[in-house]
């Protein structure tokens, strides 16, 4: 189900990637897995690159590929002396084959309109033995990060309505409009296996809420810190930790 190409950008529900607690979070549960150090690594969607330029400091000789300009233009505004970003799609890399040891999909699987090719694709720049970091929405988790419209009338639904994420899709697709694909655990496992990698870690994530959208009520804002307390804590609860807002998937090519 890919997103629609001419709908506006919704403001994700909490929490960024490239928010600082979101960024170091993510970064450290990488770190924990690699070392990075002279570790030759792809962004994948990466944005205005703030994962290329702290993957850098910490070692990794890292490069991002994205798709939307505007976002290339924020990173060469912002580091105009620098040319590890560059335009590109994710299912056809502008790189030859087995040429990274990890390739990073940071909340992007969701968005590309074949999220298969996308990871046959990472697949053949990684080298032999390399590895694929996937970080993706949770369907678990009890909100739509990503946002939804009802189709009639059109207009958008609030991120805090729970349970979206848990309609079957055939009746949440005949009066809902949705932004990006939401994955269930074992189908975003499938979905990695299937592309011929080994799953070596698969992982939860919750939300750090440093970005409530204006999709969000006043209070929720105003509760940040209490919320991000309250994740923190969800994250160390065995029966709470699934239900975290993404996925976090480390799985070998073999």
């Amino acid at each position: 189900m890919p997103p629609s190409t001419s709908a506006p950008a919704i403001a994700v529900a909490g929490s960024d990637t490239a928010t600082p607690l979101n960024l170091e979070k993510r970064l450290a549960l990488i770190a924990r897995h690699f070392d990075l150090r002279g570790k030759r690594l792809i962004d994948c969607g990466c944005g205005a690159g703030e994962y290329v330029v702290a993957l850098g400091e910490r070692g990794a000789e890292a490069v991002g590929v994205e798709y939307m300009a505007e976002k290339v233009a924020q990173f060469v505004a912002a580091h105009p002396d620098d040319s590890r970003v560059s335009a590109g799609d994710i299912e056809n890399l502008p790189y030859a084959d087995g040429t990274f040891d990890l390739a990073l999909l940071n909340e992007v699987l969701e968005h590309v309109p074949n999220d298969a090719q996308a990871l046959v694709e990472v697949r053949r720049v990684l080298k032999p033995g390399g590895s694929v970091i996937v970080f993706s929405p949770n369907r678990l988790y009890p909100f739509e990060t990503h946002g939804v419209h009802l189709r009639r009338p059109r207009r958008r639904i609030a991120h805090y309505v729970p349970f979206i994420p848990y309609l079957p899709l055939p009746l949440g697709r005949a009066f809902l409009e949705y932004w990006a694909r939401n994955y269930w655990p074992g189908q975003l496992r499938r979905l990695v296996t299937q592309a011929q990698f080994r799953v070596r870690y698969h992982g939860f994530i919750w939300q750090t809420f440093e970005n409530i959208s204006g999709n969000q009520p006043r209070l929720i804002g105003a509760a940040r810190p209490v919320l991000r307390r309250v994740a923190m804590l969800a994250e160390c609860v065995p029966g709470l930790r699934a239900f975290g807002t993404s996925q976090a998937i480390i799985a070998q090519r073999v």
